[in-house]
This record gives C-alpha cells, sequence and structure tokens, in this order.
C-alpha cells in the first residue's frame, strides 16, 4: 500500500482473506472528481468486489473499469506502464496486457496438512506456487527459501521473462531478496531483479516475472 501510495494511487487496504464492503468501494470511487477511474484489485476475491461495485448508482457519470489482477506483483505490472497523458481507452489496454502478461509465483508456509498435485504437505513444510497451481513442496527438515524460491523461478523462467519483481512477506527471513538476487544473477545475469518489502501476511514471497 504504502508503495503504491508513493506513486500518488489512491489505495484501499483490505486485511488479508478479507473483503472490502460496497460502502469502501464506493467511497474510494466517488472520492475521484475524474470521469473516468480504473481500479487494479491484487486478489480474485477483491475483483469480485470491484466489479460487484463498478455498476451501482452512486457511480454517477464516472466511467469505472476494473482490471482484473490475481496478485500485488500484476498491479505493479500493469502500474509501470500507465501513462495518464494517454488516452484512458488505450492506457486501459496498456495496463490490462501488462498484468495478463505477469506470470505469479508464491511461497507458503503449509499451517495444516494437505494433499497437492505434487504431494502431501504437512505444516511447515514449504510450497510454491506458479499462477495459483502447487508446483513443489519442500518439507520442513530441509527448507531452505532461497533454493526453493530459485527452483520457482526456474518453472516460471522456462517460458522466458526480462525483470523479476519480490514481494518478501512478514515472515520472510532478512536479506532473503539480497541473496535471491544474487542466485539469480549467478544463473540468469540477462535478468533485471527488483524487490520490495510487501509486509504481507499470507506469503512469504510473492514472485512475479515480466
Amino acid at each position: 500500500a504504502e508503495l503504491l501510495r508513493g506513486e500518488g494511487v489512491a489505495v484501499l487496504s483490505v486485511p488479508g482473506g478479507g473483503e472490502p464492503s460496497v460502502e469502501e468501494m464506493l467511497g474510494l470511487i466517488t472520492e475521484r472528481a475524474v470521469g473516468h477511474v480504473t481500479i487494479l484489485p491484487a486478489d480474485p476475491r477483491l475483483t469480485a468486489a470491484a466489479d460487484a461495485t463498478a455498476g451501482h448508482p452512486m457511480i454517477g457519470d464516472r466511467e469505472v473499469v476494473v482490471i482484473p489482477c490475481a496478485s500485488p506483483v500484476q498491479v505493479l505490472a500493469a502500474l509501470a506502464v500507465h501513462d495518464p497523458a494517454r488516452r484512458a481507452n488505450d492506457d486501459v489496454v496498456a495496463m490490462a496486457e501488462a498484468a495478463a502478461a505477469t506470470r505469479r509465483g508464491e511461497l507458503v508456509l503449509a499451517e495444516e496438512e494437505s494433499i497437492t498435485w505434487v504431494g502431501r504437505a504437512h505444516p511447515g513444510d514449504l510450497i510454491g506456487f506458479v499462477d495459483g497451481e502447487v508446483v513443489l513442496v519442500e518439507p520442513a527438515a530441509k527448507r531452505d527459501l532461497v533454493a526453493t524460491g530459485m527452483a520457482v523461478l526456474d518453472r516460471m523462467l522456462a517460458a522466458g521473462g526480462e525483470l523479476v519483481t519480490v514481494l518478501t512477506g512478514a515472515s520472510a527471513p532478512e536479506g532473503v531478496a539480497r541473496r535471491l538476487a544474487e542466485e539469480l544473477r549467478e544463473a540468469r545475469p540477462e535478468i533485471e531483479f527488483v524487490s520490495y518489502p510487501g509486509g504481507q501476511a499470507e506469503a512469504v514471497l510473492l514472485i512475479g516475472v515480466e
């Protein structure tokens, strides 16, 4: 939220796993005096809430467009190409294309036992996701966040990519982004790497590949 506000973007912060009320969404939209408003939700649940609000009568004559984003890394990709000097429709298309072209990865600590496509996960195991699908489970006994992060990145970069963005979670060890950058620089020196402290509770790492 701080990162986006620093770029002059109006942000509605929602607790992890929560959904904004219609009143909160309307407040965010109607305080904008402009005729066009683009909403970038950072989660599928937030996308549904934004869609439900976009047609509300209190919107008035504002044009409200919701660009689906499944992760904050896709929001960042969309904002990176945002150009307020461009025609609104062209700008929406550019942002939507940037978000859709950004692959998303996550590293999450398992809280309970579960069955995944790649095997059983136990509490404390590290689970790697790519575009919402489980791709690996690292047992807690040999958990290595940097090595697992690189394994997820290798899968994501197999289809190509030029820029890797990492948002470190609240539980991420200090220096993990720096170590990941060093590993990536050694393995793939042609890839640009940026990281920010995301502070999210749900994922230890959020990864975007553009």
